[in-house]
């Protein structure tokens, strides 16, 4: 392994940029300013109301997997078909509580925007009982809490004008939350998208941020590297934050650019003692770059400092 990481000062580098990557946690902060979540009357509105939705919320949760069961779809996604698993069926009203008390609770943090991404990747098979849950059961499982929250606002008898204010909030947070765990669920089916496999090795600190000691990662024939390291990093943003610095590009050519739509992030490995990106062994500075195809079976193994 030693020998694998020397450099030969005298050889070639390539270039090291990536693009491409989705930032999940920028556009949560973007949409709730364009939601206008971040209107302190809004909050304060929905805020009201917690205390009102917290009254019913343990009935909702236990009647929700209760008509999943009973619809021949959602049975069938859960293998509810002949009767509901116990063990299974008590996880699912602890994910689920769990996550509608802390949208009760209006939580707009960074890391529960992480989470939600995480809750949509687990929807793409990629949790413990690899189940696959397409989005529209998803998306029509958050229209019946935005609906069950406009009920109980209403039925418990707000004032109209806080009620208004406090159910467009609340319809507009849920959206969010469906874009966030929308955007999870569809970096996971892109890392299962392709007919071969690369495995990507972590070492270090990476394999504790990332959880796992390597990923698998589908590609298609006439992939890149590039290709499956953007696949890569965009179901594990956190990681890139640690591997890259970020640097813009501008359009080629007289054109007059602007930061909203013209500008891009460009990803480039962090320089320094012991970061390597290496491809079946070969540190990929120094041995065809990122743009170098890939094969079936191909291993790229990825170092921090300090591991």
């Amino acid at each position: 392994m030693l020998e694998s990481l020397a450099v030969n000062p005298q050889s070639r580098e390539f270039s090291m940029e990536l693009t491409g990557l989705e930032d999940p946690l920028h556009m949560w902060r973007r949409l709730i300013v364009y939601l206008g979540l971040d209107d302190e009357d809004v909050i304060v509105a929905m805020r009201r109301t917690s205390e009102t939705l917290l009254r019913d919320a343990a009935d909702f949760v236990v009647g929700a997997y209760d008509y999943l069961a009973s619809f021949d779809e959602t049975a069938s996604i859960l293998g509810w078909e002949q009767e509901m698993d116990a063990a299974h069926l008590e996880e699912r009203r602890q994910f689920f509580a769990t996550w509608m008390a802390r949208a009760i609770g209006v939580d707009l943090s960074d890391e529960f925007a992480a989470y939600l991404f995480d809750a949509g990747i687990l929807h793409a098979a990629h949790g413990p009982r690899a189940i696959h849950t397409p989005p529209q059961w998803v998306m029509g499982a958050i229209a019946m809490v935005q609906a069950h929250i406009a009920e109980r606002i209403l039925h418990y008898g707000h004032d109209r004008e806080l009620a208004a204010i406090a159910i467009g909030g609340w319809d507009k947070y849920l959206m969010l939350q469906n874009y966030q765990m929308l955007a999870g669920y569809q970096v996971a089916r892109k890392v299962d998208d392709g007919p071969l496999t690369v495995t990507v090795k972590l070492y270090g600190k990476l394999q504790a941020m990332a959880g796992r000691e390597e990923q698998t990662v589908h590609i298609h024939s006439d992939d890149t590297l590039a290709d499956a390291l953007r696949k890569f990093f965009n179901y594990h943003p956190v990681l890139r934050q640690e591997f890259f610095v970020v640097t813009w590009s501008a359009p080629e050519g007289d054109v007059e650019a602007t930061w909203s739509t013209d500008f891009k992030k460009v990803y480039v490995p962090r320089q320094g003692p012991y970061w390597r990106i290496l491809l079946n062994g070969k540190e990929v500075r120094y041995h065809g770059g990122f743009e170098q195809p890939l094969h079936a079976g191909d291993i790229i193994a990825l170092f921090p400092p300090g591991r």
